[in-house]
């Protein structure tokens, strides 16, 4: 009897543990700046599954969050799929061309590349 019910704690730890995994994933919203020594420009802004890119040949592009890609779109350029990846609120990504850091909006990355760069 009791060897059933170790069983079947740790059947439940296990699934609760599975459940909390894949509801963790980290919102992408908000506002990204490309930050260097020559700028401190909004570059675009996620909401959800998509974002608005402010300057630049495309005009948009989709997040799939699963695969970690996101497909740019827009008037003046052919659909492409590009991978990017995020960690402590920098997307690094190539929206044009040369892939670069974006950093999310008052976020500690954000704040030290401010610093870094002397904006702040």
């Amino acid at each position: 009897m009791r060897k059933f019910v170790s069983i079947i704690l740790l059947s439940l730890s296990i699934i609760t543990l599975i459940a909390c995994t894949k509801n963790k994933q980290q919102s992408l919203d908000g506002e990204y700046y490309w930050i260097s020594s020559e700028r401190n420009e909004l570059a675009f802004t996620i909401k959800g599954d998509n974002a608005s890119i402010e300057h630049g040949e495309a005009d948009s592009f989709t997040i799939n969050k699963k695969k970690n890609t996101i497909e740019l779109t827009g008037k003046n350029i052919a659909s492409r799929s590009e991978d990017y990846s995020f960690k402590e609120g920098v997307f690094s990504v190539d929206i044009s061309g040369v892939k670069h850091d974006y950093y999310l909006k008052d976020s500690e990355e954000y704040n030290n590349a401010l610093k870094q760069y002397g904006y702040k």
